[in-house]
């Protein structure tokens, strides 16, 4: 199975850096800002890691919901680091890539063999986390595969639907904290739904169902006031 990178941005140089990375072997798929948004693609194409030009100023000024997908896949528990590249402007550009949580900021003019060294440094390093269990999800009996999208509680297989997969691993990498319904909301659905609606309700009822019923121990619990959180207590 080729590494599979996604490149975000527009412009001369995406061209130039998506036929050195296939040079090199690696599979690459070209996205722009505003695709951030198409997560089920996302997550078919699960990449090993993203490399985004950032050419403009405005870029880390894009909307609420391209942030939110981008940060997305920047988690390390789905391990898939994050390199900026960008022209050569002052430190504070840098820094605040950084803050924002890349793992690598490089600024052009770019050296290509210092790239490639610097991805395939980046590309050992998370995989070396994936492979100590950084992939697997586990609450108490509760098993969530990352990488393959399954769930399985006491041993027994979870037959979830996608979207119930995404509420069960977004409750898990906020596992003991209480989750709004509109944090729910935007990370899950991408401010698809209006925030008087009950689909995150909805969604839980039926999550429980799966995971707790008939279960001595309930892991999906209600915070009054606030919204939902999965426990490991």
């Amino acid at each position: 199975m080729k590494t599979a990178i996604i490149l975000v941005g527009t412009g001369d140089l995406m061209g130039r850096i998506e036929r050195i990375m296939q040079d090199e072997g690696y599979e690459v798929k070209h996205v722009e800002w505003y695709e951030l948004n198409d997560i089920e693609d996302f997550r078919a194409v699960r990449p090993h890691l993203i490399i985004l030009v950032d050419r403009e100023s405005e870029d880390m000024h894009q909307s609420e919901q391209d942030k939110i997908a981008l940060k997305r896949w920047m988690n390390p528990s789905v391990s898939t680091p994050l390199i900026v590249i960008i022209p050569e402007v002052s430190p504070q550009r840098v820094i605040d890539w950084l803050d924002f949580g890349a793992n690598d900021v490089m600024e052009e003019p770019l050296h290509w063999k210092v790239m490639l060294a610097r991805i395939r440094s980046l590309l050992r390093l998370f995989a070396s986390a994936s492979h100590e269990g950084e992939e697997m999800i586990i609450v108490q009996d509760l098993r969530i595969n990352l990488r393959s999208r399954r769930v399985s509680r006491g041993g027994q297989y979870l037959n979830l639907t996608p979207k119930e997969y995404e509420l069960l691993e977004f409750l898990a990498l906020h596992l003991n904290e209480a989750c709004t319904r509109g944090d729910i909301l935007r990370d899950v659905w991408g401010y698809e739904f209006a925030m008087d609606t009950n689909v995150v309700d909805v969604y839980i009822k039926h999550l429980r169902v799966k995971v707790d019923k008939g279960r001595e121990v309930k892991l999906i619990q209600t915070v009054r006031g606030i919204g939902y959180m999965l426990v490991d207590s």
